[in-house]
Formats: structure tokens, C-alpha cells, sequence
């Protein structure tokens, strides 16, 4: 309660600072926040009933108020056993073949995975680091080069867990190797791995107890506001055909939200930071999510958690090539 009592006195100061149509970066630079922090508290804001996003105007982010529609709760009072539970495990951006590629820690998500007895994971794209040829120093950052050795180590390295069946998309990493030879990975894997099935490149739709779940895997790069993207990738959508459930991969961020009545989600990787990222001053996050959802028969989502698992620098190996080196495949029968 006392922790409550000091959030709600301290959104209520911030609040009256991001006017309508204010600029997102004079109210950063004024109390010396930076994106990920801007993010905490605008999903504060909304928790206590503001609703704030941030559009826009004139190529400058700004702050948009609006009535908020949907009071989030962490206690919804309704009868579970009329409605269907569904729980999955989202990944994404594993960059196999990049010397800082981080396997270990997907099989501990994997691992948890099977021992919560989930049997669908889903995976947004670049499976593998890929080979672009506009980038010289790409070599120099992978211990895998060219598509037979990168689709090889996903048939011989991926998780392989009785009972989870993984479905995936590819992004834009993958796509490299059928812009250089016309090959794709998926025709490798799905053939000889049962238990993983493509959807499709870029993005996919999906359906799951009767929830419309859509996985995107954009191009482009990271708007300075971590929601900004997301948002747009919702907009587009045409009305009739939105989802229940937007799943992002490529921006190696995580940030969950609601936004026009869909869930998204903004799904962490499992590489660490490149050094095409430290030159373009990109952050990194690694980790995934857990879908904890109950819907009814018509696939209405009644109640939606979503369990955001990331992984520090302590976790993680920076030592290039340990995670090759060290990691076996993770075999569960």
C-alpha cells in the first residue's frame, strides 16, 4: 500500500507535466529520463487509470491524452472455469551463428517451458545472423558463415523438448540468404525437424483456442520512443482483421502495452549487443515472454498476463565463442 500511495503521488506530479501536444524530449531532457524510463512511466500512468500515448505532429514526438477505456487488474473477478486457458512461450532474434549468441539462456527459457507444461513456443524471426553482404565486418562477428552451416546448426542445436512444438517466422537476417542464393531456412528445418513449423516470412497469423495471435518481424530501425512502433504497427492493421494478440520481434526490446484494444508485445532477443549495435548506439535486451491468457469460446481475451522474462550481463557470455564452445543441445524426451 505504502509503495502504491508513492507511485500515485509521484505519476500525479509527472502527469501534469506532459500537457496535450507537448514535446516527448523537452520532458525527457527536463527531468533527465531516458526512453526505458519514459516507457515505466507511461505504463504507470495507465495502471492508475491515464491514459497517455505518444503521437506524431509534425515530425515531433508529443504527448496525447485521452480517457482511459479499460481499468487494468491483476485480480479480475470471473469465473475461470467457464473460460479457456492458454499459456505460451514467445522468443525471438536468436542470431545463431553470431559469436554472441546467447543458446544457454534459451534453453533455461526452454527448460521452464517444459516444466510449466506449455506446448507451444513461438518464435518472431531471425532465427540466424544471416549474411549481408553490405556489411564487411559481419564475418568477423560470427563463427557461422553461409547458409549450409547456419541452417545446419538450427536442425542440430534448437531446443528439442517432447511435448513443444515450435513455430516460427522468419525476419529479415534469415532473408538474406534467399536475396544471396534463393535458399531459406525454412525449407531445411521444417523437413527434418517435426516439432518446428514455419508460418511464413516477415510476419504470420496464427490461431490458438480461438485467439487471433499476430507475429510481426517489421524492417527499420528503433524509433527513439519504445512504444512509437509498436503503435504504428497496430494502426495499419485494417479494422476487421486486428488481432487479440501483436507479437514484435526485431527490435531486440521488450515492452508490453494495449493499445486499440490489442495486446502487443515487443519481444527480446537472444544475442548479445553487436558491434553494428554499439555503432549505432542501439540498446539490447535479451530475454523472453509468458503468456498467461484465459479467453471464452468465441476467443475474447477476459484476462491477459504477460510475464516478461529478461536476462542481465551476468547471465550472459560475452566471451566470443564460449556459448559456441560450451553449449550442447538441449534434448528433453
Amino acid at each position: 500500500m505504502e509503495e502504491k500511495s508513492i507511485d500515485i503521488e509521484y505519476i500525479n506530479k509527472l502527469y501534469k507535466y506532459m500537457k496535450n501536444n507537448s514535446s516527448v524530449e523537452d520532458f525527457m531532457e527536463k527531468f533527465h529520463i531516458n526512453s526505458n524510463e519514459l516507457n515505466g512511466i507511461l505504463e504507470l500512468c495507465r495502471l492508475y487509470g491515464k491514459n497517455i500515448e505518444i503521437i506524431k505532429t509534425d515530425n515531433t514526438l508529443v504527448f496525447k491524452k485521452s480517457l482511459s477505456k479499460n481499468t487494468i487488474t491483476t485480480k479480475p473477478n470471473m469465473d475461470y472455469n467457464k473460460l479457456i486457458h492458454t499459456e505460451i512461450c514467445v522468443v525471438s532474434d536468436t542470431h545463431f551463428g553470431n559469436i554472441h549468441q546467447q543458446l544457454h539462456l534459451l534453453n533455461k527459457v526452454y527448460k521452464e517451458a517444459y516444466n510449466r507444461g506449455i506446448d507451444t513456443v513461438l518464435h518472431c524471426g531471425d532465427m540466424v545472423d544471416g549474411n549481408y553482404l553490405n556489411r564487411p565486418e559481419q564475418p568477423r562477428q560470427q563463427f557461422l558463415h553461409g547458409f549450409d552451416e547456419q541452417a545446419s546448426y538450427v536442425v542440430d542445436m534448437y531446443p528439442k523438448v517432447k511435448g513443444i512444438t515450435t513455430k516460427y517466422i522468419l525476419g529479415s537476417h534469415d532473408e538474406t540468404h534467399y536475396k544471396n542464393g534463393q535458399a531459406t531456412i525454412n525449407n531445411w528445418v521444417s523437413r527434418i525437424r517435426k516439432d518446428m513449423v514455419y508460418l511464413g516470412q516477415d510476419s504470420a497469423s496464427i490461431n490458438i483456442n480461438g485467439i487471433k495471435i499476430f507475429m510481426d518481424h517489421p524492417g527499420g530501425g528503433s524509433s527513439q520512443s519504445i512504444s512509437y512502433k509498436p503503435q504504428k504497427r497496430i494502426e495499419i492493421l485494417e479494422s476487421n482483421h486486428k488481432p487479440k494478440i501483436l507479437l514484435i520481434g526485431h527490435y531486440h526490446k521488450s515492452y508490453s502495452f494495449v493499445y486499440r484494444n490489442v495486446r502487443g508485445i515487443e519481444v527480446p532477443c537472444f544475442c548479445g549487443k553487436t558491434q553494428f549495435q554499439r555503432k549505432q548506439g542501439l540498446s539490447n535486451v535479451v530475454g523472453a515472454y509468458f503468456l498467461n491468457i484465459y479467453s471464452d469460446s468465441k476467443g475474447n481475451i477476459q484476462y491477459f498476463e504477460p510475464e516478461e522474462i529478461l536476462f542481465n550481463k551476468n547471465d550472459m557470455w560475452d566471451e566470443a565463442g564460449k556459448d559456441k564452445n560450451k553449449v550442447k543441445q538441449l534434448v528433453i524426451k
